[in-house]
């Protein structure tokens, strides 16, 4: 075969064509975004409210992971890789700053409470430091010697109507009458225990002022005497008092 034969052989044979894989090719405009968005919002969210819930900036975070992972994984798909990395960023932030804010709260929630159950505790003694007054003015004045129940007292004007209701200052308050002995008995106990208050108190016509730990229950006169309650004296003797002074 000549030359000139191979020549116009080789020119007639057609060049041979190798397969590609057939590939799913996006726009930029067509790449989904979607997983990236919603880290994004997600984190701008968290950080906006200073990380104050600890399950959505889980989410946020693992929805970052999950775009960013799809992202390298599949870039001819999956777009947003700017904003997968936004979100994350915002999210671990929301983190750092969550930090902080529950230390602080670890340390401030319980002093508040604290300083709330002492205020209350404080306002129920002075409430029935009230009652054992209007009970000695009552006994003087419109008792006959008798005592009278919180309605009585306030039918009398001697304490206030909320006082009178039986529950105040996070506490609920009763008066106990007709005694054998023909006292009277007064009654403090926290509204919710623990929360409102700890300690119960009573006071009856002695004047004493106790209180205790009573676990939500009434107190009792065989509870402790409060150091507080030194300067009111016996109420019965200033009931006689009163009474003397009323018929001079």
């Amino acid at each position: 075969m000549s030359p000139s034969t191979v020549e116009v052989a080789a020119a007639a044979a057609p060049n041979p064509t190798v397969p590609y894989p057939s590939y799913n090719v996006y726009s930029q405009s067509q790449l989904k975004t979607g997983l990236a968005t919603a880290s994004l919002i997600i984190g701008i969210l968290n950080f906006l409210f200073f990380g104050m819930f600890l399950i959505p900036i889980v989410v946020g975070i693992v929805i970052s992971v999950v775009a960013l992972k799809k992202i390298n994984r599949s870039p001819h798909e999956y777009g947003g890789k700017s904003l997968a990395i936004g979100g994350l960023v915002t999210n671990i932030v929301s983190v750092v700053v969550l930090v902080p804010i529950m230390m602080v709260a670890a340390i401030a929630i319980p002093n508040l409470l604290a300083a709330r159950r002492a205020a209350n505790e404080g306002a129920a003694i002075y409430a029935l430091r009230n009652i054992l007054k209007a009970e000695v003015t009552y006994q003087a004045k419109k008792g006959y010697g008798s005592y009278g129940t919180l309605a009585d007292l306030q039918n009398e004007l001697l304490i206030s109507p909320e006082l009178a209701s039986g529950t105040q200052y996070g506490y609920r308050f009763k008066v106990e009458t007709g005694k054998e002995e023909g006292g009277w008995s007064g009654f403090a106990v926290p509204a919710v225990y623990g929360s409102s208050g700890v300690r119960s108190f009573y006071v009856d016509e002695t004047g004493v002022l106790r209180g205790e730990d009573s676990h939500g229950l009434d107190a009792s006169k065989f509870a402790p005497p409060l150091n507080s309650n030194r300067d009111y004296p016996d109420s019965r003797s200033l009931g006689r008092r009163s009474a003397n002074n009323s018929d001079d």
